[in-house]
């Protein structure tokens, strides 16, 4: 069994890598809320579509279904790097290669306490206040992940600017931007329960738009500015 996102579950014939990057996540108590598994007609569908592996088919598949889980429970993932200082979690989200991992690299040189949450697929889930944000197996690349939650302090989504800078986001933008980088092929039951957590998120979590560089300055301007808006 596992436990991720505070959910227990099971999982059959998700590949070696899949198994490989759940190791953390291995618990041994609990009840499975779901069970996790992949088929041979699944992987041969996907082969179609994707140029990977039958062990990544397999790993990407288990993501996209623990992810369908997470929805009916009010939760959801959110392509991201989750950098953690001070106890609060902060998201670093964007289109792929646009620099997410990079900047969240510059956070870890400007403050040694800080660390990653998870580096591509971290889980967004309810909790008392607001939301939490959760390390899932689904790790990007480097597989760079914890299983452990922590509460949500900001969503940025960043874009190269020749000098770092950060500004609120209206939630109207916020939706709009939330959208590409969260699951797109989903059942209009699903998408409908997507539609209600993402309305709670963008009105209960700040967001931002934020300009960066390759200076460690861009990680420095980041958390000033979503710093400043925690209640602690």
């Amino acid at each position: 069994m596992y436990k991720a996102a505070g959910l227990v579950f099971e999982a059959y014939d998700c590949g070696p890598v899949f198994e490989a990057r759940a190791e953390k996540y291995a618990v041994a108590e609990g009840e499975p809320e779901f069970t996790l598994f992949t088929t041979e007609a699944e992987i041969r569908s996907a082969q179609g579509v994707r140029t990977l592996d039958d062990d990544w088919l397999r790993y990407m598949l288990s993501g996209s279904k623990f992810y369908f889980e997470l929805i009916k429970r009010g939760g959801m993932m959110l392509h991201s790097s989750a950098v953690v200082k001070d106890g609060r979690a902060y998201l670093i989200s964007g289109d792929s290669g646009v620099g997410k991992s990079t900047h969240t690299g510059l956070w870890l040189k400007a403050f040694p306490e800080a660390y990653i949450l998870n580096d591509d697929k971290p889980a967004l889930i309810r909790s008392k206040g607001g939301f939490a944000a959760c390390g899932t197996p689904w790790s990007g690349k480097h597989d760079i992940s914890r299983p452990e939650c922590v509460p949500l302090g900001g969503v940025a989504f960043i874009e190269r600017a020749a000098e770092p800078f950060i500004e609120p986001m209206p939630a109207r933008e916020a939706v709009k931007r939330i959208i590409p980088q969260t699951v797109r092929h989903i059942s209009g039951e699903r998408m409908g329960e997507l539609l209600q957590t993402v309305d709670l998120l963008v009105r209960t979590v700040p967001f931002y738009r934020l300009g960066a560089n390759m200076d460690e300055e861009s990680a420095l301007t980041a958390w000033r500015g979503m710093e400043a808006e925690i209640k602690y």
